[in-house]
């Protein structure tokens, strides 16, 4: 398995760059489906091309996607074939001013990750999945109390178990991609 790579957006501009409900799919699919050009992006997101080329161009330029040059142009010599930058994205506070835009883009993170949720039970309903997978998807939360310091160790070590779960491209008949999202916010009694 390869080392990760990580994206830190923490300024407002870069928040709202990535809040982008599209360019958040685009970056996305390319991490979950792999590399693409801006057509084959438009039919997995539903979209047109002239659109996700457009997007795609404003990604690169923030460097979180990139031409994936090692796929050549095509048999026409004109495609550009796209890949994501970094395997995973966090985002931090953006200090002053940056509140607006850390809403921005926790608020598209989460339609994304329940669209994604919700095509898993849609595929579930139509049986696409078969038991075992039903099975082992799963959501849950807990509530814990503890301190920033043991809050920040409890992600390392989450991270740390994703990552050894990962196979990477290792050749296992029933492997499949799958989505983790990790929420870690602490909670005051409303007053």
């Amino acid at each position: 398995m390869e080392p990760s790579t990580n994206a830190l957006v923490a300024s407002p501009e870069l928040m709202r760059l990535i809040a982008h409900p599209l360019r958040m799919r685009i970056v996305g699919s390319l991490r979950m489906d792999g590399a693409a050009t801006s057509a084959i992006l438009a039919r997995r997101l539903g979209t047109d091309s002239g659109q996700t080329s457009h997007h795609l161009r404003l990604l690169a330029r923030h460097g979180l996607v990139e031409e994936a040059t090692e796929l050549g142009k095509g048999a026409h010599g004109r495609e550009r074939w796209w890949k994501a930058v970094h395997d995973s994205t966090f985002w931090a506070s953006a200090g002053v001013g940056g509140a607006e835009a850390m809403m921005a883009v926790q608020k598209t993170a989460r339609a994304v990750w329940d669209q994604a949720i919700d095509t898993f039970h849609e595929q579930v309903a139509t049986q696409q999945w078969n038991a075992a997978w039903q099975q082992a998807a799963a959501s849950s939360d807990y509530v814990v109390r503890t301190t920033p310091e043991r809050l920040e160790r409890l992600c390392t070590d989450i991270e740390r178990l994703i990552r050894e779960a990962d196979i990477g491209d290792t050749a296992e008949a029933d492997a499949e991609k799958v989505l983790v999202v990790l929420h870690t916010y602490p909670h005051r009694e409303a007053r």
